[in-house]
């Protein structure tokens, strides 16, 4: 008897001990956030009533209410979820340039069951060894390879609009499903090393990809829906997952071919000449394929979640730049006339394919793009999860909250950018940029998990807008597109300009 009261002492002081522990971290954790300003937080909630409304409000409050009225570091939650957000250069380096800070906010997690544990959202050990794997096939010669791809898909895009704008006449068109059916179709083929002619033929794959991507923002939106089993069993859900299934099965598709023609005996070049249409041109999807990791090969999971990862990285983003660069051009009529003159003069108003040796000299055309993605950077906000604590600035920030790098507040933060609502493409001379911190202007995010892919979109980029640029003139129409957040920034109407040719 005395033993068994003993026992029932014992663990009752155990458990004791362990709920004080937790209680005191949760004390701890709330006492060191507390000491951050940021909007009130209602209880069990936090800030979720703030936040509530069009994606296009989310968009607004975080990245220019809020840090005009708490500052450049501030505290906010969404539901248990808690976020320090930053929008200043100095706190920024300090979280991206850390070797251990390198998890993936909690607001990720909605990709997961697409992307798995791609290079996107694995984390240590796997995301080191993944990010060595993958880091080659984005040398800047192998990306040379891809300029045709570029070019080729560019024609496309012209052809499309030619159709819709007879000579001699302006039509409004919304050009963001334009681009994103452009990128879409230059990623396939070299992720994938197959064409679908998404700009000209709708496709279940097309489609899903498009659908996922904004059931993932409304998931955020709600945070009940974070927890899996409760999202799995709302009609948001159910849908989710038979998107799901129609991306999956399509890529184990293209996989499995691939890998039945790279085991045959068919000569190489050949071989890619079958798949891509071009000679000396390999899909990363190959790279995958032959990989050795540990001496292992990398099985059918690990490799679609890394094609998945390079469609979802490599598409949507570039989309959203080329699309945005197209409403600049129109709201900033003299800088488009500059652009075209530069045009003029590298290309001499032929119609020759734009190579890899034009672009060094399209040098206010890149001024361009890169104003462009200051003003409306594709990402605008990147988190990590703290797995330690971490002293940012005159702040303790505890373990298990995430900080959030507020991308677009950073780049019109007016301390380092003079009238950030202007349009102006000379802050990228070279003069004007070495003053500058070097983390005032990360569209690619920064530090040890940057974009692995930045110069691959860079050039796609500029391959693309030459080749639209010297054909088209665009001017806006009365309908303003609204920046709103979708998992990427977009325009929550679409991006509807007048097009004309040259």
């Amino acid at each position: 008897m005395m033993i068994s009261i003993a026992v029932v002492i014992c663990v009752v002081s155990i458990a004791a001990t362990l709920v004080g522990r937790y209680f005191q971290r949760i004390i701890r954790f709330r006492e060191l956030l507390g000491k951050i300003s940021g909007p009130p937080l209602m209880p069990v909630i936090g800030n979720c009533f703030d936040v509530w409304g069009g994606l296009d409000h989310f968009y607004n409050i975080i990245h220019k209410e809020w840090p005009s009225k708490y500052g450049e570091i501030f505290h906010m939650a969404l539901g248990s979820q808690h976020y320090v957000a930053i929008s200043s250069p100095e706190l920024i380096e300090t979280i991206l340039k850390s070797p251990t800070c390198i998890d993936k906010g909690d607001n990720y997690e909605g990709l997961r069951s697409w992307l798995g544990d791609g290079l996107l959202l694995s984390a240590g050990r796997k995301w080191k060894s993944r990010r060595k794997l993958l880091t080659p096939a984005f040398h800047y010669q192998i990306l040379s390879n891809f300029t045709g791809t570029f070019y080729e898909n560019s024609v496309t895009l012209c052809d499309v609009l030619k159709e819709r704008c007879p000579i001699g006449e302006k039509r409004e068109i919304d050009i963001s499903p334009l681009a994103a059916r452009c990128s879409l179709d230059i990623i396939c083929e070299c992720a994938m090393g197959i064409r679908i002619n998404a700009q000209r033929e709708d496709s279940k794959y097309v489609k899903a990809i498009e659908r996922i991507v904004h059931i993932v923002v409304e998931r955020f939106k709600h945070p009940w829906l974070i927890s899996d089993a409760v999202f799995s069993l709302s009609s948001l859900g159910r849908e989710h997952e038979k998107l799901l299934k129609i991306v999956h099965d399509f890529t184990d598709l293209v996989i499995s071919k691939r890998r039945k023609e790279l085991d045959g005996n068919q000569p190489l070049e050949n071989q890619n000449e079958a798949v891509c249409g071009l000679k000396n041109v390999r899909p990363f999807l190959d790279l995958l394929l032959e990989a050795r990791v540990d001496g292992k090969e990398l099985n059918q999971n690990d490799i679609r979640e890394e094609v998945n990862t390079f469609m979802f990285e490599g598409h949507d983003t570039v989309a959203a730049s080329m699309s945005w660069f197209f409403y600049c051009m129109a709201a900033n009529l003299q800088q488009q006339e500059k652009v075209w003159m530069e045009l003029e003069e590298v290309f001499g108003g032929s119609d020759r394919e734009c190579t890899l040796q034009d672009l060094p000299k399209l040098k206010y055309l890149e001024c361009c793009i890169k104003e462009t993605m200051r003003f409306y950077p594709s990402v605008s906000v990147v988190t990590r999860f703290l797995t330690e604590d971490l002293q940012l600035g005159d702040y303790l920030i505890p373990a298990g909250a995430n900080v959030g790098v507020l991308i677009s507040a950073t780049h019109h933060n007016p301390r380092i950018y003079p009238n950030p609502s202007t349009f102006n493409p000379d802050r990228f001379l070279i003069e004007e940029t070495k003053s500058r911190h070097p983390f005032a202007y990360i569209p690619f995010s920064a530090g040890p998990r940057n974009c692995i892919g930045q110069r691959f979109a860079l050039i796609e980029e500029k391959v693309v807008l030459a080749t639209v640029m010297r054909q088209f003139r665009f001017e806006l129409t009365s309908d303003k597109p609204i920046p709103s957040l979708q998992t990427i920034l977009k325009s929550l109407n679409g991006i509807k300009l007048l097009v004309s040719r040259r």
